[in-house]
């Protein structure tokens, strides 16, 4: 499988359209930069602060794939984030998730389950 950088011109409508299978809406600038893509597979972000705290979202894979091929993309995705955002000196990767499917997969790459029954709050500001 190939990784790339995210390229909002190549990636974008099809990781639209695969959040949106999860009833997910995403523009364009919704995404950081930050993003790497395994073409037609899988996607996902690093959100990166001005502090030393990172956030690793919007993972996603194509609907349709088999178990294996979306665990290998999503593997690579994760890998990819968690390296880039070791280069970037960041020194703690936060994610989110519902999924305990995505629990196993980040405690595989190293993260730490920390259950503190959060709840996700957003405020449009424009």
């Amino acid at each position: 499988m190939t990784l790339e950088p995210y390229v909002p011109e190549l990636h974008f409508e099809h990781i639209k359209a695969w959040l949106q299978s999860w009833d997910e809406i995403v523009t364009p600038d919704g995404l950081p930069q930050t993003g790497f893509v395994v073409p037609g597979k899988a996607a996902g972000f690093l959100y990166r602060t001005d502090s030393s705290l990172a956030l690793i979202e919007n993972l996603v894979a194509a609907p349709g794939l088999s178990k294996e091929e979306r665990n290998e993309a999503v593997d690579l995705v994760v890998a990819a984030i968690c390296k880039e955002a070791t280069r970037l000196g960041f020194k703690i990767l936060l994610g989110t998730t519902q999924l305990d499917a995505v629990v196993k997969r980040a405690e595989k790459h190293g993260f730490i389950y920390v259950d503190g029954g959060f709840h996700v709050i957003a405020l449009r500001l424009a």
